[in-house]
């Protein structure tokens, strides 16, 4: 059975169309996904972010201990910082990917709401000793994000105080509409962007309040239709569309996720033994797609007659007017410019290489 969004009845009274995606009940539009999408790219967007899900570490070996178990360094995470990275199994392969966010008393592990209880298990696994304790904090919490150029002057106006200009990935707590909130500074979508953090219980009022305060400024609500199109554009692969747990780190997830240079953590040997001896045979790269037919994914991707890949996901970017894609391809395949083939049914259409993201924002 799905999980309802804390955001839904605010969401229904604005005529959301509802879908299901990671096992969430999540606005698929709010009646026009261009519009939508338009407002994220010009101003700002207001997007239910409940798939994603939380787990909290605490205990007094916490940052050591987790500083094992995931791929970047976070054994000096302070409160207020964040950092990407991804779990992995002993193989190296990925288990989820994850933001890392350290506060006074716990650390906050941000992942799919689908992967949160395998993380947890997981990481449940290797406390033996240690002074850890992780939970699945998902139910408790509710998640949103505002993202858009105007994304940092909408919050600096709607937080009282103000908001200071966060690094990447560094957070604060601020009160909006009198609630405190965390308030993260994300990159998903390669533009600036907000994530929001708030107790389940209030969900419905910060929405909103967010609403009803973005309204005179152009912002609008966001659903999973136009986020589709953002993320694509941004080359944000998504667990079980564009990776799973057959993929290693660097195939499909970014340097951004992990330090060469840190002690051991599960995994660790595959990863280092990829980067210094090179042995990646396929990565995730951007598709430019001739023509106007969206391929679906899984399908071929051929050089000349030979299958050299498998698309992914693939949308028709209204920004771009052009149909544009992610998909594995063998590393002799991966310069931008390489020339190729996507089999979308019976027709054939070609393809360039290039880079992501395909577009980033401010």
């Amino acid at each position: 059975m799905a999980v309802v969004s804390p955001f839904a009845e605010r969401e229904k009274a604005m005529a959301a169309v509802f879908t299901e995606r990671f096992g969430v009940e999540l606005p698929g539009h709010f009646g026009d996904p261009v519009a939508e999408y338009e407002a994220a790219r010009s101003v700002a967007g207001l997007v239910d972010m409940s798939f994603r899900g939380g787990i909290e570490l605490t205990g007094s070996d916490r940052l050591r201990w987790l500083n094992g178990q995931i791929t970047n360094e976070v054994k000096d995470l302070r409160p207020g910082e964040g950092k990407l990275a991804a779990v992995l199994n002993v193989k190296g392969h990925i288990l989820a990917d994850l933001a890392a966010y350290g506060l006074p008393a716990s650390v906050w592990i941000d992942v799919n709401r689908d992967r949160a209880q395998v993380v947890r298990d997981a990481f449940d696994g290797y406390i033996v000793a240690d002074d850890v304790v992780a939970e699945n904090v998902s139910d408790r919490y509710a998640h949103l994000m505002v993202v858009g150029p105007g994304a940092q002057r909408f919050m600096a106006e709607v937080a009282e105080g103000g908001v200071k200009d966060l690094p990447a990935w560094h957070h604060a707590e601020v009160l909006i509409g009198g609630r405190g909130v965390r308030i993260i500074a994300t990159r998903w979508l390669a533009m600036r962007g907000y994530d929001v953090i708030v107790r389940a219980d209030a969900a419905g009022s910060l929405w909103e309040t967010l609403a009803n305060l973005g309204l005179a400024r152009g912002l609008r609500p966001v659903g999973m239709a136009a986020l589709d199109l953002l993320r694509v554009e941004a080359g944000w692969p998504w667990y079980g569309v564009d990776f799973e747990d057959s993929n290693l780190l660097m195939e499909a997830l970014t340097p951004n996720h992990v330090s060469f240079t840190k002690g051991c953590y599960l995994g660790q040997e595959v990863v280092i033994r990829v980067e210094h001896q090179g042995h990646l045979n396929k990565k995730l790269t951007g598709l430019l797609v001739s023509g106007a037919i969206v391929p679906p994914a899984k399908a071929d991707i051929l050089s000349g007659e030979r299958k050299v890949g498998t698309l992914t996901s693939a949308v028709f970017s209204p920004t771009l007017q052009r149909v544009i894609a992610l998909g594995y391809v063998r590393r002799e395949c991966w310069d931008p410019g390489t020339k190729l083939r996507i089999i979308s049914g019976d027709q054939t259409l070609d393809a360039e290489v290039t880079e992501i993201p395909f577009m980033a924002g401010a």
